[in-house]
Order: C-alpha cells, then structure tokens, then sequence
C-alpha cells in the first residue's frame, strides 16, 4: 500500500483521505484509531463516574488490586490493570514501575536517595519511586 502524508501547519482542521480496494479488519482497526478523539479516561469518584483528561493527569499507581489515579488535588479510581491501561496512554507517560506511571510534563524536581534509586517529585508534592529497572529509562526520557 502507498501512503503519502502532507503536513501543513495552515490548515484549519486535519482530515485524510484513503483509496481502498476493500475494508478489511486491519482498516476497519485503523479507522477507529484515527477517528478517535478519546482523550479522557472515565474514573470512578465516590458514587460517579467522571471523564479525566490525559494532559490533568499526574501519575497513576496500583493500590490494594486498584488502579489509583491523581490528578493535580483529587484521586479516582479505575477499574482495570494498569498494565492494560499502559499500551492507550499518551507518550509523555513514563512508566516508574510495575505499579506506577507519571506524566514527565508534571516534574517538578528529582531526588537523588542513598541507595542509588530516584524519587520523582511531582508538582502536586506526589512522590513517585523509580524502580532500578527503569532509572536509564527515565535518564533517556529527561536527557540527562
């Protein structure tokens, strides 16, 4: 399949065109994925459920086989894995470890501890520990 992709930083609203022989389910899947705006995450709060955006997100963790998730003065729930949730989040999501996420847009200073490990310390004072495994990750991540 030929693809061509103009960008154009003048145009109004983005759209896009494909010429198929025939819909299959691979196009079927990338249609979805392209029509999407689906920038939020519907949360549990209390007796509610309330959409969440991506970008107001500051970390997510598990807790007691829930996903917890904070926002810059208010925590919610989730009902699923976080590692199922890993794969449809936004790339400025750094994973810290298997129990936690955080938005790298949100740092606000990291601590060096003294046994080698880094705390990251969000701007809404949430400090999130990055595991051994995941230090050169987030190195690479910042550029340091």
């Amino acid at each position: 399949m030929k693809i061509n992709c103009h960008i154009d930083p003048n145009l109004d609203e983005e759209h896009g065109e494909l010429w198929i022989k025939e819909m299959t389910p691979k196009i079927n899947d990338f249609l979805q994925v392209m029509s999407s705006s689906d920038d939020v995450l519907w949360c549990h709060y209390q007796a509610q459920i309330i959409p969440v955006k991506y970008q107001d997100i500051y970390s997510l963790d598990v807790a007691s086989r829930e996903t917890n998730i904070y926002t810059e003065n208010q925590q919610f729930s989730y009902h699923d894995r976080l590692s199922n949730m890993k794969a449809n989040l936004p790339n400025y999501f750094i994973e810290a470890s298997r129990s936690a996420i955080f938005n790298f847009n949100y740092i606000d200073h990291l601590e060096l501890l003294d046994n080698g490990l880094i705390d990251v310390v969000l701007t809404n004072n949430h400090r999130i520990q990055i595991s051994r495994r995941n230090i050169r990750n987030l190195k690479e991540r910042l550029g340091i």
